[in-house]
């Protein structure tokens, strides 16, 4: 059954790709930016015409020598693609194993939010990557977050629950890696340091294969890197020894370092003088009954983490209170959130608004001021950072900021949107030699990776065409303005729900192929239902006689799987 899974599979890859007519714009998708999500289709519309070009034969494709920075999902998606593809592919990782922020770590961070923690012997910072917290489970089935090349449908580690704990995934990836046969291409305790454009007159671009066409594949990359490094370590390139790095010459760069490991915490008056316990969520792992037991405590933020480690809490604590910005008690509120299934020691309130500097006391946006508060912990969110990067460098707080004057080449971060970028991932100066995966964020990740990635390794070869620079550049500009007519947060530039699925399929008919399968939509939305309806229990198995209310997807990417000769799971399995 092995051999002829992995033979199916195979013939499935080098099966020639679909060539479909051009898709319609993708409809515009209901959100509180409407209007904004009308001027993207059109701009979408745009970008098809333009990019829209017939596949070229493999004889005629460049094989580019491209370093992925970073081994977890998205970076195991970027090489898989990019081997397939033909391009000699170097991964660094700067841990000792593959899997990225799914490989679970037991120790937390000495920074200034874990002041209950024991700083480090020789005074510096240690950094933590993984922000998995010990009973963390998905919030979306399986099914649906596994890759298309590489169904999720049965059980790796032992976990056989559909929405499984963070060992199950992890198994996952660790198959996914060897299915593809990608463990020989990462570097692993290998931290890439720095990495710069190079110019067409740099001496080392000139070494560059004779032909290299700098206007049409954008400029060679050197990348620094120090070998047999601690992920922890805080190594920056002003402070480098030369005799401990290396740089090699590429020509691409695939950024997938992830923008889940930087805690982004917000400023409040007082906030340096509070009493009491101050922490992020990237630093919380368990309900520890020394720092929550009988306390009473505030989590900010309501989104999947805020949600799951106050539920958590509430076990152990005095009183939780989940707190979010614009949240207000009303009867649509009580019912969407589905209040009566919270534990007795769980409210809700709206956000933080100060921090009292002599009290334990905390003030939220509908003036009521909580006393004897204990802790407060940030579930808010973390900061898109590339400290590999010249055109960003640390502050004093230890923030990264924009450097005076970084590369054209090098796409700015604010507030979260990396820009300027066409279609989230390439940069327009300097694509398609440099790109990125995995900024969108509200997505189904896993599959929009290896999507994302097909698309860079296609673009890389010569196999599809990019619009000209000026129109990519024009292009991103025009969603910039876009966020600014909306009065949108600039963090919110790659959010896309349901409008991934329309994003998916048109980089897919980029790559020559048709979109990918309905029923993951299907699953998407109908999770998203049933996690309003019933927060507490969403990810828990029907009760007897009852089925999932997604049970036609389930099925359907089921088949999908066997027919592309994987195993499933055995459909009467109860957690299935």
């Amino acid at each position: 059954r092995g051999a002829s899974m992995l033979a199916s599979a195979r013939a499935l890859r080098a099966s020639p790709r679909f060539i479909p007519p051009t898709p319609p714009p993708s409809a515009a998708i209901t959100s509180t930016h409407a209007r904004r999500r009308r001027g993207a289709a059109s701009f979408a519309c745009m970008a098809q015409t333009d990019a829209k070009q017939d596949l070229v034969n493999h004889g005629d494709r460049r094989a580019a020598r491209v370093a992925v920075i970073g081994a977890g999902a998205a970076g195991l998606a970027a090489a898989r693609e990019l081997k397939k593809e033909g391009h000699a592919v170097v991964v660094f990782e700067q841990s000792s194993e593959v899997g990225g922020v799914w490989v679970y770590d037991e120790r937390v961070e000495t920074d200034k939010l874990g002041n209950h923690h024991e700083s480090e012997s020789d005074g510096t910072k240690n950094k933590v990557h993984s922000s998995v917290y010990a009973s963390v489970r998905t919030n979306l089935p399986r099914e649906v977050m596994g890759y298309a090349s590489f169904p999720f449908t049965r059980s790796f580690g032992g976990d056989k629950r559909r929405f499984c704990g963070h060992e199950e995934v992890r198994a996952y990836l660790d198959a996914y890696a060897d299915f593809h046969d990608l463990r020989t291409l990462v570097r692993t305790k290998t931290k890439v340091l720095k990495c710069e454009p190079l110019s067409p007159t740099d001496a080392d671009h000139l070494k560059a294969p004779p032909g290299y066409d700098h206007k049409r594949w954008g400029p060679r990359w050197g990348v620094t890197f120090a070998e047999n490094t601690d992920d922890t370590e805080t190594l920056s390139p002003g402070t480098l020894n030369p005799k401990a790095t290396t740089t090699s010459i590429f020509d691409a760069v695939v950024v997938c370092n992830g923008h889940y490991s930087t805690p982004r915490v917000p400023n409040y008056p007082h906030q340096e003088t509070w009493p009491g316990l101050q922490m992020h969520s990237h630093d919380y792992r368990r309900p520890e009954h020394n720092l929550f037991g009988g306390k009473k405590v505030v989590v900010l933020g309501n989104g999947a983490s805020g949600e799951d480690l106050s539920l958590e809490i509430a076990g152990v604590a005095r009183q939780v209170i989940l707190a979010a910005r614009g949240w207000a008690e009303s009867a649509e509120t009580t019912r969407e959130t589905a209040k009566n299934t919270y534990p007795r020691t769980l409210k809700r309130s709206g956000g933080i608004t100060k921090l009292h500097p002599t009290e334990h006391s905390v003030t939220f946006e509908n003036g009521v001021e909580e006393t004897d508060v204990d802790v407060v912990i940030y579930a808010t969110g973390y900061a898109v950072t590339f400290p590999f990067f010249l055109a960003h460098i640390e502050g004093r707080d230890g923030a990264l900021v924009e450097a005076p004057k970084p590369e054209k080449e090098i796409p700015s971060v604010r507030d979260n949107r990396v820009a300027p970028l066409w279609e989230h991932v390439f940069p327009p100066h300097s694509a398609p030699s440099l790109s990125f995966v995995g900024l969108p964020w509200k997505v189904v990740p896993f599959p929009q990776f290896e999507v994302q990635s097909r698309w860079i390794a296609l673009a890389l070869s010569g196999a599809v065409a990019l619009p000209g620079r000026d129109k990519m550049m024009r292009f991103a500009e025009a969603q910039i303005h876009l966020d600014e007519t909306n009065n949108a947060q600039p963090r919110y530039h790659h959010r896309m729900g349901d409008a991934q699925f329309g994003y998916n399929d048109r980089l897919l008919n980029w790559c020559g192929e048709s979109g990918m399968a309905a029923w993951r939509a299907e699953m998407y939305r109908e999770t998203g239902t049933r996690k309003r309806k019933v927060p507490t229990a969403y990810r828990d198995p029907p009760g007897v006689g009852e089925k999932w209310g997604d049970e036609t997807a389930r099925v359907a990417a089921r088949t999908e799987a066997a027919d592309l000769g994987f195993v499933n799971e055995p459909l009467d399995d109860e957690a299935f």
